[in-house]
């Protein structure tokens, strides 16, 4: 096989051997100047200039690998026998490193430890074979011949594969043992990724930040004039939690003071975790929270009643008493609006309250169980500590975009309320449709006004047609309104409303006392005791007692129920629904039917009494003297003439036998 190799026509040595001629003939033709050695290599890759060939020598090769003018290949270099293949597994080691900073590493330097990593596995490979080679034969090299004839071949596929290689044999030796021993992590430096290159140290990163976190929001220049001043001596810092002073002599580089440039600085501060350590101190917690902080991925339930979310909110429209605002409480699965509770002004804990109450009402009027879970953010609800005792989970929010309640009031007011234009949107508004338009008057802008009770009316007929409209999901719930949803799809799990323990937290309370055993006037009415064995668990000769009710949507009061000194009495109903006409002419089938439960009711009482009288003995009184039992005997009165001197009379005697002579 013919070669051409920097103007010379060549053979290799595997070539000589492969047309049968031997090496010793080489090794005489060589030493007697016989044909010139072009290159020398090992594995019989060493290079013969064919033209310089004995004629008897050219004749054997030509027999072999035929005329030297028709096989030619022109080829400035031949490979050796160990190539160069990409190491997938270095690379995919590589590109999962990361550095102690807990940064990866670039594509540049991804490559670069490649390419290094695949041709130190070159010479591994080359290395094993020249070894089997070797074992063959029965040669020996000496290893300093042999580590220099593989350090010229791995320079040469270094810089084939742009690597810097190593500048010397005695270097290339303890890297590519290390390479044996460690590796891929043995071609890493030892310190990439810390902090011995950072010319800003990380205490005076950290006293960057601190200047940066300050309440006025300073500018990146005045933290870096500030830092400046301090390292000169011009300005003093301390840590206003431990009192510590901070010493330019500390943050000083190589002793002298560290002279960094504004872009520095601005690459410091800026760092995303950097700027979001300090946002909060910056901007606020509410600000920190929404842009910042990481939000909860959740899906919505199956079930309406599972979790009821609540918030305030402010109505759009402005009336002549100041902006309207309402609580309101939301199903979370439907959607379904609860009455809310509205407030000029601010809402209030009695805002709150009422909101409670339209909602426990709605619920009881439409035979609905009490709701599982209640959603609520801290203002206003992190006093009421009766939330536990009647929600079995409570969620407190920490930030406005995890309630579910600010959802609906998008929904609702850019829905039905923006169709019947009972919505204004913000003049800054992105958008063109959720822009408003501005009146100017005299150089002001002017915000129409509206009367409270316009307001109000106008946004319970916007929440009546949202809860009518369809479900968002009519893939889940096809052909059906939020209120069909809300109703059909109630959670089987949950329980029915207890409102004697309900009303204790959000009714209205009354103290009141039981008349003649019998009943209680609350709320100007008179309401009787529905079961009298309640009258049993009141504490001795204590009759007084709280009432506590809530209004149906008519106003009347139907049922209220007794506390007395926290602990449940019993219930009381209102009298008037069980009156009957005294009249017994004028009686219809409704007052013989309240009569005679008031017979039963009566007759109840009267054999609870004549129990407890049965239990009752009756007790005589012994004489302690005769130990006679005293008879009460019916003892006949006369009037008898006075007696004579009765003021002188004085009996003189025992007493005791006067008294048993008149038995």
């Amino acid at each position: 096989m013919y070669f051409e190799y920097n103007g010379f026509t060549v053979i290799t040595k595997a070539n000589w051997l492969d047309a049968g001629l031997s090496e010793d003939q080489l090794h005489n033709d060589s030493r007697k100047g016989l044909l010139q050695i072009v290159r020398r290599s090992l594995y019989n890759q060493t290079l013969i200039n064919y033209h310089s060939l004995q004629p008897n020598r050219k004749a054997v090769i030509q027999a072999k690998f035929g005329d030297v003018n028709t096989t030619i290949t022109k080829k400035e270099e031949i490979q050796p026998t160990y190539s160069v293949e990409i190491d997938q597994q270095a690379r995919a080691f590589y590109e999962m490193f990361k550095k102690q900073d807990g940064k990866t590493l670039t594509d540049d330097q991804v490559d670069k430890y490649t390419f290094k990593a695949s041709v130190l596995k070159g010479v591994k490979d080359g290395w094993h074979r020249q070894n089997q080679h070797l074992a063959k034969s029965g040669g020996r090299i000496k290893k300093e011949k042999l580590w220099r004839a593989n350090f010229e071949w791995y320079k040469e596929r270094c810089v084939e594969y742009d690597v810097k290689p190593v500048s010397n044999v005695r270097t290339f030796e303890r890297e590519f043992k290390a390479f044996l021993n460690d590796g891929y992590r043995s071609i890493l430096h030892g310190q990439l990724g810390n902090d011995s290159s950072r010319k800003v140290s990380k205490s005076a990163e950290h006293l960057l930040l601190a200047l940066w976190r300050k309440t006025d929001k300073p500018f990146v220049e005045g933290v870096h004039a500030d830092y400046l001043d301090f390292v000169n001596g011009n300005k003093e810092f301390y840590d206003k939690k431990s009192g510590e002073c901070f010493f330019p002599e500390d943050f000083q580089y190589k002793g002298r003071p560290l002279d960094i440039s504004v872009g520095t600085v601005w690459n410091y501060l800026k760092d995303v975790l950097n700027n979001t350590a300090v946002y909060m101190d910056r901007n606020g917690n509410f600000d920190y929270n929404t842009k910042m902080r990481p939000k909860h991925n959740r899906h919505n339930g199956k079930y309406s009643l599972s979790k009821i979310s609540m918030d305030d909110r402010t109505l759009s429209r402005k009336s002549v008493r100041g902006w309207v605002n309402s609580y309101m409480a939301v199903d979370v699965v439907s959607g379904y609006w609860f009455r809310p509770a509205y407030i000029v002004g601010r809402p209030t804990a009695d805002t709150v309250y009422e909101a409670f109450r339209n909602m426990f009402c709605e619920l009881d009027e439409l035979g609905l169980p009490s709701p599982a879970e209640l959603e609520v953010e801290h203002f206003l609800m992190k006093n009421f500590a009766w939330l536990n005792s009647v929600f079995p989970h409570i969620r407190f929010c920490n930030s406005p975009t995890e309630k579910r309640a600010e959802h609906a009031i998008k929904a609702l007011k850019y829905g039905s309320s923006k169709k019947a234009g009972h919505s204004r949107g913000r003049w800054y508004a992105k958008h063109e449709a959720y822009s408003v338009v501005r009146n100017k008057v005299d150089g002001d802008f002017v915000e129409p006004e509206f009367q409270p009770q316009t307001i109000v009316a106008d946004d319970l007929a916007d929440i009546e047609a949202h809860n009518n409209e369809l479900h968002p999901l009519q893939n889940t719930f096809p052909g059906m309104t939020r209120k069909e949803v809300f109703m059909k799809f109630v959670n089987p799990e949950l329980t029915a409303i207890e409102k004697w323990k309900l009303y204790r937290y959000i009714g209205n309370v009354q103290d009141c006392t039981i008349y003649n055993n019998d009943y209680v006037m609350a709320n100007n009415e008179t309401f009787e005791l529905a079961d009298l064995n309640c009258l049993r668990k009141l504490k001795p000769n204590n009759r007084k007692v709280e009432a506590y009710w809530l209004p149906t949507e008519s106003g009347s009061v139907e049922t209220v129920y007794l506390y007395q000194d926290e602990m449940y009495i019993g219930e009381a109903t209102n009298r008037a629904l069980k009156s009957y006409n005294e009249c017994a002419v004028e009686r219809t089938d409704a007052d013989r039917e309240n009569m005679l439960y008031q017979h039963g009711r009566i007759a109840k009482f009267d054999k609870n009494i004549k129990e407890i009288r049965n239990y009752i003995p009756q007790v005589g009184v012994m004489d302690a003297i005769t130990s006679r039992t005293i008879v009460a005997v019916p003892v006949e009165i006369v009037e008898s003439a006075p007696v004579e001197n009765y003021d002188e009379y004085e009996f003189v005697g025992d007493y005791a036998e006067l008294a048993l002579a008149q038995l």
